[in-house]
C-alpha cells in the first residue's frame, strides 16, 4: 500500500492558527498605534488650550480696575469675554477651592468639543479655574489678596 504524499489535517489547522494569531498581532499593534496617536493629539490640545489659558490670565494681574483707560465703556472692568460668570477675571473668595469662572468656551474649535455638544461646567467636556484669595499679608478683600489659581479640563476621550 502507498502513501501519497500531503498535508493531514493537523497540519492545516495548526498552520492556519498560527497566521490567525500573527494576523491579529499585527492589527492590534497598528490600532493601538492609531488609538495612542488619538489621545496624544488631544493631550497636545489640552495642554495648549491651557497655556493659553493661563497666558490670558496673566494679563489681567496687572488690570487697574478703577482706571478708565482699562475700561472699555459699557463693560466691566478686568472681564474675560470667555468666562461666563461676567466678573473681574481674577475675582475670587477665601474658601478652598475659591471662586469658580468657566471659560469652557475657549474648548470650541478644537479636538476636545465633539461636533454637537456644548461644552460647560457639569457637561460632558469643561474648561474652568478657581480664583482663591490668600492672605499674603493685605488682607484676602478680593482687590488686595493674593491670589492662587487652579485650572480644571475634562475633555471626552
Amino acid at each position: 500500500m502507498k502513501f501519497s504524499k500531503g498535508v493531514t489535517l493537523i497540519e492545516v489547522i495548526m498552520a492556519s492558527v498560527i497566521a490567525a494569531m500573527t494576523t491579529t498581532a499585527v492589527y492590534s499593534v497598528v490600532l493601538s498605534g492609531f488609538v495612542s496617536e488619538s489621545k496624544a493629539d488631544k493631550r497636545e490640545a489640552a495642554a495648549l488650550v491651557l497655556k493659553r489659558a493661563q497666558d490670558t490670565l496673566k494679563s489681567y494681574v496687572a488690570v487697574e480696575m478703577t482706571n478708565s483707560l482699562y475700561t472699555l465703556p459699557g463693560t466691566v472692568p478686568g472681564r474675560w469675554s470667555a468666562d461666563t460668570s461676567g466678573s473681574w477675571a481674577l475675582a475670587g473668595n477665601a474658601g478652598f477651592p475659591g471662586l469658580r469662572h468657566d471659560i469652557s468656551s475657549l474648548l470650541t474649535g478644537t479636538v476636545l468639543k465633539p461636533d454637537g455638544v456644548t461644552c460647560g461646567w457639569g457637561k460632558s467636556c469643561y474648561l474652568i479655574y478657581y480664583v482663591e484669595n490668600v492672605n499674603c499679608g493685605l488682607g484676602i478683600a478680593d482687590n488686595f489678596a493674593c491670589k492662587t489659581v487652579e485650572f480644571v479640563l475634562k475633555y471626552a476621550d
